[in-house]
């Protein structure tokens, strides 16, 4: 495996870590969010970027309102998680968006 592929690998499971972690609290807390069937959700994602060539996969669902959030807004509230790296980001949003449907089916397929 060349390091290229080692660091993507490295950037799914950090950013699946993240999301699945997201996932896990919106599960385990006490206010269930529908969406507009009526159905239960717990993972709302959005591929959002603060460049021309920086896309971060983050969670687009304010877990304490229930309320989808704006771009801005999630730029905004997981500032702290991009800076530290705890996401990682995709250099374009088509990378980003292509991992982001992986992670979500293999995330609301655990449970």
């Amino acid at each position: 495996m060349t390091v290229e592929n080692v660091a993507k690998d490295n950037r799914y499971d950090v950013n699946k870590k993240f999301l699945q972690d997201f996932h896990n609290k919106v599960l385990g807390g006490e206010k269930i969010f529908k969406n507009e069937k009526g159905e239960r959700m717990t993972m709302l994602t959005s591929t959002v970027g603060t460049g021309e060539n920086t896309h971060y996969i983050l969670p687009a669902l304010d877990p304490i309102t229930g309320k989808e959030l704006s771009s801005n807004e999630i730029l905004k509230k997981y500032k702290s998680a991009i800076e530290s790296g705890t996401v990682k980001s995709y250099n374009t949003y088509q990378e980003a968006e292509k991992e982001r449907s992986r992670m979500r089916t293999e995330i609301l397929g655990s449970n």
